[in-house]
């Protein structure tokens, strides 16, 4: 085999490799994310349509490019086991972030002790709901 012909078919074969493992990392947010947030809490039910908004509200906050290179970043991952220290503390800030930005925007911790509790999406990152966290001690 010639040089220039090896060297034709080994950058086709790994842009090839490249595409196909673009398209493996590439997942649906509407998919993912309530995926990984049944993974995270456990068992509950969330209305489609508070489902896409508590999405669509967390894409639009973080940017929609940022939100699936992290997916991504988490996919490779879970799946592989790769990842640098660099990457590793996104994925986790982002699991984190996850987790607290869904118990503030939604009623699950009001619901707590309910076998399988039906979540309703209340708006994102909605400020404390204690009514006693609203005033300041006297000093």
């Amino acid at each position: 085999m010639k040089r220039r012909t090896f060297l034709v078919s080994s950058a086709a074969s790994l842009g090839l490799v490249a595409v196909g493992a673009g398209a493996w990392v590439y997942e649906d947010r509407q998919v993912f994310i309530p995926h990984l947030l049944h993974r995270l809490v456990g068992d509950f039910e969330m209305d489609e349509r508070d489902q896409r908004q508590f999405v669509d509200a967390m894409a639009a906050h973080y940017g929609s490019k940022k939100l699936t290179a992290l997916m991504g970043l988490y996919k490779i991952r879970q799946e592989t086991g790769l990842g640098s220290a660099y990457t590793n503390v996104r994925v986790d800030k982002f699991e984190r972030r996850l987790l607290t930005d869904f118990m503030v925007s939604t009623d699950f911790l009001r619901k707590q002790g309910q076998a399988s509790p039906k979540v309703a999406f209340l708006g994102y990152r909605l400020p404390c709901s204690n009514p006693y966290a609203r005033f300041e001690l006297p000093v």
